[in-house]
């Protein structure tokens, strides 16, 4: 049965800005392999989707990339990827779909019996979104070794949630980066 994964970097000081992601290496992406192979589609919002589209297509191309930066971008390329935007009105990344709306019900399928799940990098309002419709079945916090000093990109600024929404510690796992990636599954 498939789930609905989130992936969020994070600094101990709890910005989910992308700049700050500070240990992305080999081990990382081999973490992040791992999650794709149960994944069946990658889900993004517009911004997102935008940043990943142009750095790993270019990541594909080019020739001074490492093997295991090469690995991801083709793991990347081939996968379906689905992009949430009312406003983006075309793509030029192999495999992705623009859907306007979210449809919870979409989302339920990848969660029925001999499904593969989803897996949302980011994405932060997506994330706020299906947090809110209780969507999400793990979530991985991969904290990196950084404090930012930047408040003002938090992860669940957004959420909207009528009753605190517990989580059940799965996992803990330290990188030789100092990265430490915590899992947490949604207690149901």
């Amino acid at each position: 049965m498939g789930k609905v994964i989130s992936l969020i970097n994070i600094t101990p000081d709890g910005s989910v800005d992308s700049q700050y992601a500070a240990n992305i290496d080999a081990e990382f992406f081999e973490f992040t392999h791992d999650l794709l192979a149960e994944t069946q589609a990658i889900v993004f919002g517009r911004n997102t989707f935008g940043w990943w589209q142009d750095t790993w297509q270019a990541r594909l191309d080019a020739d001074s990339n490492p093997g295991w930066v090469v690995k991801m971008a083709q793991a990347l390329n081939e996968i379906p990827k689905h992009v949430y935007s009312s406003e983006l009105q075309s793509t030029s990344w192999k495999n992705s779909t623009i859907i306007k709306t979210m449809d919870v019900d979409a989302i339920k399928q990848f969660k029925q019996p001999g499904q593969k799940g989803l897996l949302t990098f980011g994405s932060l309002s997506l994330v706020a979104a299906l947090t809110e419709e209780q969507l999400i079945d793990d979530y991985y916090f991969c904290i990196h070794t950084l404090i930012s000093g930047d408040n003002s990109v938090s992860l669940f600024d957004k959420v909207k949630l009528n009753v605190p929404l517990p989580l059940k510690l799965i996992s803990t796992k330290v990188l030789q980066s100092g990265m430490v990636i915590i899992h947490y599954q949604r207690v149901n």
